[in-house]
């Protein structure tokens, strides 16, 4: 069986890294994956993990064997000696139940003489007491056992976990090599666009394709700018933001603010990363002061972290616009 399928071209670094560690057998005992969101980081370390945990494998196979017993278990999801974890739902942290949890596991005898894998996705979520039950675990792990974290979000994960992980940075691709990945998946629509609303990450560009994420930011748009105009209610735009949660529409949002303080500065279409939207930006520099647009803007980020944590999203989303028509 092959992994070779589930590399995508922006892996190949990482990828070549955790084989060295198993070619060398030299393999960290805590590894911390991190990159922007739709790169695949679960994916790579999925195939890791299937690698790491062939009875057959070795230093001259880059593939599992897909047929000794940890394979078929592994494929199966059914493997005991690899364990994933992850917020049991979006509007909720990894919690201390589910740290305990897994560290009772951590303790348990290796069941096939391999290794015994630990994934915590979106690691980020952890709240305080979980991250501090959880820093005991990385403290002194058992032999063959391997932990891997994976976040969005590096700076929400605790300096006293980062230190004590070998951290792999998955690096976003070039515009040009995710455009060439996205054709050669048959992904339709205005790729440049996807890619500029996805900040290059073509699975959630490829995700976004696939469900008129561009119909919704352009409503969202439109929503904003009524909004400044006192044309429409922040209860309505809030709203809609908290149904359409799945994108990162704060993202989309921080990416016009900054265009407005481009433009008003310049009023040059040069630099502004949203050119579809360049002249109803314009429209709306004339009455906004920068030094207000830069205020929102530290205001929007804040609001970006926030609703990485679990909260009220409706007034989160009510305070944030009840900001901007004020600005």
């Amino acid at each position: 069986m092959s992994v070779s399928s589930d590399i995508l071209p922006w892996h190949d670094t990482a990828w070549q890294l955790l084989k060295s560690y198993i070619s060398n057998e030299r393999i960290p005992q805590a590894l911390l994956l991190t990159g922007q969101a739709g790169l695949g980081k679960a994916q790579l370390v999925r195939s890791f993990a299937h690698l790491l945990l062939c009875e057959s494998s070795n230093s001259s196979h880059d593939s599992p064997c897909g047929k000794c017993r940890s394979c078929i278990l592994f494929v199966s999801g059914t493997h005991p000696d690899f364990i994933d974890i992850k917020p049991e739902s979006e509007d909720k942290d990894i919690g201390i139940d589910q740290i305990r949890w897994l560290l009772s596991k951590i303790r348990l005898t290796v069941h096939y003489l391999q290794y015994r894998i630990i994934v915590v996705q979106q690691a980020d979520q952890m709240n305080r007491s979980a991250a501090n039950s959880f820093l005991k675990g990385l403290e002194e792990p058992p032999d063959r056992t391997v932990i891997i974290l994976i976040t969005d979000q590096l700076s929400l994960i605790p300096a006293t976990v980062q230190s004590r992980c070998q951290k792999i940075v998955i690096e976003t691709p070039t515009t040009d090599r995710a455009l060439d990945w996205l054709n050669e998946n048959d992904t339709t629509g205005d790729l440049s666009l996807l890619l500029q609303m996805s900040r290059r990450a073509p699975l959630l560009a490829r995700e976004y394709a696939e469900c008129e994420a561009i119909t919704i930011r352009m409503q969202l748009f439109e929503k904003f700018i009524l909004l400044r105009r006192k044309k429409l209610s922040v209860v309505v735009v809030a709203a809609f933001c908290c149904e359409h949660n799945q994108f990162d529409l704060v993202a989309w949002m921080i990416s016009w603010i900054v265009d407005l303080m481009k433009i008003n500065q310049t009023s040059s279409v040069v630099g502004v990363e949203n050119v579809d939207l360049y002249d109803s930006l314009k429209m709306l520099t004339g009455d906004l002061d920068l030094q207000h647009l830069y205020d929102f803007y530290l205001v929007a980020l804040e609001l970006h972290l926030q609703l990485k944590q679990p909260l009220n999203k409706n007034l989160a989303y009510e305070g944030f616009f009840i900001k901007w028509a004020a600005v």
